[in-house]
């Protein structure tokens, strides 16, 4: 029973953070697109609508973590040392990094059992779409009757018209009271038995014409996409919004290809007037029904189109925009992201101690170095250095003010390191962590992590800064100067950490620099 918590507690720290993460950026894209929807509304054809709705979507379906080891070199080259600084706070929002990572499952299985019931529930409403999408293509094919011969001349017309090459079947049917499209990969276009003997010849064709731009634009396929992801994200609201959204504009835009000329659009609208009494139909993933959105609306739009096709911008540009801002945000989420892989870190308002490991990959071995700072006082517990082969494991464990630190550090896939920290004081768990962190073989990183002075500890309360940086230079026998500029208080507490380390620590913390030449070391302001 132990081991199965411990299972399920450590698949919770893997998981849940990274998908709160890429929920966060998915939301954040998403609100700007239909942002976007609201306001320009208005201003552009169906068809783009439609497009950006999908893209917000699709969003959804594109993790930053997937897309962060392709980053991690790419960060320093756009974002050098001296701009990154002005761009770190929005790339760590982006990418999911400021107050929105829940508490890792250390003393809790809230977050495994959250996951175990998202997966059974989007488990389940996509077996129930599979099998009445499976259901509803059987019952029309059982009771599928041929077409006539009108029907099958319109269907080559309209597809010449629409320059479709791919087979389109056709069949009626009693089950459809509207012209549908089922199937993705052999399409069958369903007429109503008797429901289109009052259609003229062009009428006929018209409506044929809706249901081949419905595969041209492969419209049942990404129907079906469309529906997997919102199964899979079934709890998110805005994502159902996208969806109806794309269901609406969807039909709107095979109008919009059909009301090509004035001579075009009054036969389409004719055809459409003799199916508004069967504007009532079911929304099913994978069909394309021309009932299945409002018709009186859609005929409004089909009026209006020509004013507003010359108005509004292509929507292959505004398709295009929309994709380029896709690709943007997902490369800054992943930046912001792939900065806290790097240099893997646990640090939450609601934990008593955060965590920072850092790890230089030399050779076949790799070096992991850790630091557990206590997040009221920024006082330093404990700096374990731990080196392990890239396929193996290794611990450590580390003892001071009454705290015992165990490292666990185990791979996590090709390129990263899942490091397992618990805290405990007098047998009792105060924390439990899983950092990830990646190695990296920068020389900025190996300067970060490789730390080799001589270990000291050194408890200091209220103490002047100039003190405790001379007292560096006593442990170390380095001659320490200073500008007047240094000045102030200090609160120090160091056990068993590398003296460099602890040195850098101090100086970065009061914003101080230093350069040494010889043994000589000079500090100053930054």
């Amino acid at each position: 029973m132990t081991s199965l918590t411990d299972d399920l507690r450590r698949f919770a720290d893997a998981c849940f953070p990274l998908l709160v993460s890429h929920l966060w950026s998915s939301t954040v894209f998403m609100l700007l697109i239909l942002l976007a929807l609201l306001v320009m509304r208005r201003r552009l054809t169906a068809d783009a609508r439609f497009s950006l709705a999908l893209i917000g979507i699709l969003k959804f379906a594109i993790p930053v973590a997937l897309v962060e080891p392709a980053v991690r070199g790419l960060a320093d080259v756009l974002f050098g040392s001296g701009s990154r600084g002005s761009l770190e706070f929005p790339l760590q929002v982006l990418g999911g990094a400021v107050g929105i990572v829940p508490s890792p499952a250390g003393q809790s299985l809230w977050p495994a059992v959250a996951v175990a019931v998202w997966l059974t529930v989007a488990l389940a409403l996509i077996l129930r779409l599979a099998l009445t999408h499976h259901r509803l293509v059987s019952l029309s094919v059982r009771t599928a009757l041929p077409p006539r011969p009108r029907e099958t001349d319109a269907l080559s017309r309209a597809r010449r018209r629409v320059r479709v090459r791919r087979g389109i079947d056709m069949a009626r049917s009693p089950l459809p009271e509207a012209p549908a499209v089922l199937r993705v990969f052999r399409p069958l276009v369903v007429l109503p038995t008797g429901g289109c003997d009052d259609l003229t010849e062009d009428e006929l064709e018209s409506l044929l014409c809706h249901e081949c731009a419905h595969v041209a634009r492969h419209d049942n396929l990404i129907a079906r996409i469309e529906s997997v992801l919102c199964a899979l994200f079934w709890f998110h609201p805005l994502i159902w919004i996208a969806r109806r959204i794309t269901v609406i504009e969807r039909e709107r835009a095979c109008d919009e290809v059909v009301a090509g000329s004035a001579g075009e659009r009054e036969t389409y609208l004719a055809a459409l007037t003799k199916f508004c009494h069967s504007a009532i139909a079911p929304g099913l993933p994978g069909v394309s029904c021309m009932a299945t959105a409002n018709l009186k609306e859609r005929m409004d739009h089909v009026m209006n189109y020509a004013v507003l096709k010359a108005q509004a911008p292509s929507s292959r540009r505004v398709t295009v925009l929309a994709a380029s801002a896709l690709g943007l945000f997902t490369l800054a989420a992943a930046i912001g992201g792939s900065n806290r892989a790097l240099a893997g870190e646990s640090k939450k308002k609601d934990e008593p101690y955060a965590i920072r490991m850092t790890a230089v990959r030399g050779g076949e071995s790799i070096t992991v170095q850790g630091t557990v700072s206590d997040n009221k006082t920024q006082q330093v517990i404990s700096a374990p250095k731990l080196t392990l082969d890239a396929s193996r494991t290794a611990s450590a464990k580390t003892s001071g003010s009454g705290l015992e630190v165990l490292f666990e550090v185990r791979p996590d896939g090709d390129y990263r390191l899942a490091v397992d920290v618990t805290i405990t004081k007098d047998g009792r768990l105060v924390q439990r962590n899983t950092v990830p962190v990646t190695p990296s073989e920068s020389e900025a990183a190996e300067g970060a992590a490789n730390y080799t002075g001589k270990p000291i500890s050194l408890d200091l309360k209220d103490a002047d800064l100039r003190d405790v940086i001379g007292t560096f230079g006593k442990l170390t026998g380095l001659e320490m100067r200073m500008d007047e500029s240094v000045q102030g208080k200090v609160t120090v507490s160091w056990h068993n950490v590398p003296w460099d380390q602890a040195f850098d620590s101090l100086l970065k913390e009061n914003g101080l620099t230093y350069r040494r030449e010889g043994s000589v070391i000079t500090v100053s302001k930054k």
